[in-house]
């Protein structure tokens, strides 16, 4: 886990440190776009909340009990016979 972490972060200030390189200030339309790693920080932001609520998504409303089948009375009789 702890080599995940230290590769994750290396992945994570690498890349914060390219896009601060290579960032265009002439084509920046809204004073956001000039602030430094902003689109770095909004897209780590933006990817995070789409992993995070598709997860919430599927255990509330798409996964169902583990029990979820053998509580219903009509399978319980064909396994009986």
């Amino acid at each position: 886990m702890k080599r995940i972490t230290i590769a994750t972060a290396i992945f994570v200030l690498s890349t914060a440190a390219l896009e601060l390189a290579f960032r265009h200030l002439a084509h920046a339309t809204f004073f956001w776009h000039k602030l430094p790693a902003f689109d770095f920080v909004y897209g780590v932001l933006g990817c995070g909340l789409i992993v995070f609520g598709s997860k919430w998504v599927g255990h509330k409303f798409v996964q169902r009990d583990v029990n979820y089948y053998d509580d219903r009375p009509d399978q319980r009789d064909q396994l009986d016979h």
